[in-house]
């Protein structure tokens, strides 16, 4: 083997870290929503992990799939409007402090290492704001196309229909 040979050798390795480390780069979106209810009231709907589908329509239906009510362990199965289907597990939930995070168990998943946390904060005068935050990373095997600035558009844009959604459902529901 040549000098350049070896030289070349040992900065392709030396790269190698850095390029797997570009591409398990978490990203995150944060969307928040003010709602003219009480937290209570937002909860309700909001709280309601394996009901999802009473206020966010993207959702053709879910389900429990396991465990019979909102508890850390619950897994629910939701069949999205174009007929893919996912399961996702909850790993947090604090109705005290209303707050539940969940992450993807199964399915046609749009992202890893997914975490999303949804909380209701009272804002004053009876009304709420909602935060629903998600944490993940680029699929290894992802759709052409899709690169860090897509997949973060895409969830950003997913939990402001959302909010929209659960915004529209608890004030006319007064």
């Amino acid at each position: 083997m040549n000098r350049r040979t070896v030289v070349t050798m040992l900065a392709t390795l030396l790269a190698l870290p850095a390029f797997a480390v570009a591409q398990d780069k978490e990203l995150s979106t944060t969307q928040t929503i003010h709602i003219k209810a009480s937290p209570d009231e937002v909860w309700a709907y909001a709280g309601d992990f394996g009901g999802i589908a009473r206020w966010f329509t993207a959702t053709a239906a879910s389900r429990l799939v396991l465990r019979s009510k909102n508890e850390e362990g619950a897994i629910r199965e939701l069949l999205r409007g174009n007929g893919t289907k996912v399961r996702e597990k909850l790993v947090e939930y604090d109705p005290g402090r209303m707050t539940m995070t969940y992450t993807y168990v199964d399915g046609q998943v749009l992202a890893k290492d997914y975490f999303a946390t949804m909380e209701v904060k009272a804002s004053g005068n009876g009304e709420s704001d909602v935060v629903w935050t998600g944490r993940f990373k680029l699929l290894d095997d992802r759709p052409e196309g899709q690169d860090e600035a897509a997949l973060v558009a895409l969830y950003a844009g997913i939990y402001q229909r959302g909010l929209a959604m659960l915004k529209a459902k608890v004030e006319t529901e007064e």
